[in-house]
């Protein structure tokens, strides 16, 4: 008899939530089209040769948290490492790499 492997119990379907401000939690839409499509964005940047800029976070933002939530980050007007501890947490959430080391992604 072949061996059955249940992985149902991981199988949530829920969208992880990021608190930012005691005000502002933002749900991410770690949905695997959306991901993709962040993915392909960047792919495309380098091929162009450019770097990430904050064209790209804003449009990638919008795409994980919706405008709304994007804008209220944007309103804060945060420093540059501020915004991009935001970007990269959000991001590391939407691909399931938050909370892990360098070595383990």
């Amino acid at each position: 008899m072949a061996q059955i492997i249940d992985i149902s119990n991981k199988i949530t379907n829920k969208l992880p939530m990021v608190k930012i401000t005691e005000e502002l939690v933002v749900t991410v839409n770690n949905r695997k089209s959306v991901v993709l499509n962040i993915q392909a964005m960047v792919e495309q940047m380098e091929r162009e040769d450019k770097k990430e800029d904050a064209a790209f976070m804003t449009k990638a933002m919008e795409m994980l948290i919706g405008k709304k939530h994007s804008d209220e980050i944007e309103q804060m007007d945060l420093p540059l490492t501020e915004y991009t501890t935001i970007f990269e947490t959000i991001m590391d959430v939407a691909t399931g790499d938050y909370g892990t080391t360098p070595t383990e992604k």
